[in-house]
């Protein structure tokens, strides 16, 4: 569109001292003459550009040019570029480089990024993940299929065939969501489950999305979701807000009463196991007893007698 491309020579121009118009032809994959059209519009528009002919020459921003206030301050811009510079670390889209080469044009001081930083995937292998990203967003933008040996829930290893749709962050956790071929449905796949990642030629068509999409209420609203009462003591008090509501939270003074709705599965379990030995479940009862017998199998495991 003639207005991305009028934005985006704006902020190259802002960004670099000169700039030919064959050098810019070249990065919008258009015609000189058609950068020569849009520069008289930017013109127009009252933005001071001047050119200088010969070997050395070029368009030019006069000095000191900066955007208008009314675009971003620069206290917006610092905080989009932070978090723009966190997402280019994860996912290196050339969107995401287009976004921080604007932002840039309002951050005069790049030193003040280090009020806040931004790491999505501290947990994981960079080099391998942004692979695996890249060729997953190569497949959805050229709606092309991908090959992927992946690990399902009994982490074995299984080759699936899918047509990449949405690359979703849920949390702190990367999903890719598409068709799969193998289970001829929509499907949401981990990234950190993906072992290898191959871009295929064959193409696919893109089909009509389910209602609702995974995204738009819980990944796991496959599972029963439980209303689980607990009583926590208060040397937790400090980490509990990472995981429950505070509103569900009653704090009295030697203990801590919580009411939480969950999907019943491995997470909730792992959740209680690590508040032991300061939690008690007061209900249900089954998930009681269910977290009890899961303490004594670990027990025995562990060959430790009581």
């Amino acid at each position: 569109m003639k207005i991305d491309r009028l934005i985006g020579i704006l902020m190259l121009l802002i960004n670099r001292d000169k700039l030919t118009a064959k050098q810019l032809a070249e990065h919008f994959n258009v015609s000189v003459r058609t950068i020569q059209r849009d520069m008289d519009t930017l013109t127009l528009a009252g933005v001071p550009l001047y050119a200088e002919t010969g070997s050395k020459g070029g368009y030019q921003l006069m000095e000191n040019y900066k955007l208008s206030k009314s675009y971003l301050n620069k206290n917006e811009a610092d905080i989009l570029m932070t978090f723009l510079k966190g997402l280019e670390q994860a996912a290196p889209y050339s969107d995401v480089k287009s976004m921080i080469n604007k932002f840039d044009a309002l951050s005069e001081n790049q030193g003040s990024l280090d009020k806040m930083v931004i790491h999505l995937t501290p947990g994981l292998d960079n080099d391998l993940f942004k692979n695996h990203l890249a060729c997953l967003s190569n497949g959805r933008d050229l709606t092309r299929k991908v090959k992927i040996t992946y690990l399902n829930i009994d982490y074995k290893e299984t080759t699936r065939i899918i047509c990449p749709y949405t690359l979703v962050m849920y949390g702190s956790v990367w999903y890719v969501y598409g068709y799969c071929e193998l289970r001829n449905d929509f499907r949401m796949f981990k990234l950190f489950r993906i072992l290898s990642c191959e871009l295929l030629d064959e193409s696919f068509e893109l089909l009509e999305l389910p209602s609702p999409l995974p995204w738009e209420s819980t990944i796991d609203s496959r599972h029963e979701v439980v209303r689980i009462k607990l009583e926590i003591d208060k040397k937790l008090q400090g980490k509990l807000p990472e995981y429950f509501d505070p509103k569900h939270m009653t704090i009295l003074e030697d203990k801590i009463l919580a009411t939480i709705n969950f999907p019943l599965d491995e997470w909730v379990y792992t959740l209680l196991m690590g508040m032991v030995p300061y939690v008690k479940i007061l209900e249900p009862d089954w998930l009681r007893r269910e977290f009890v017998s899961r303490l004594n199998k670990s027990i025995v495991l562990n060959n430790y007698d009581i």
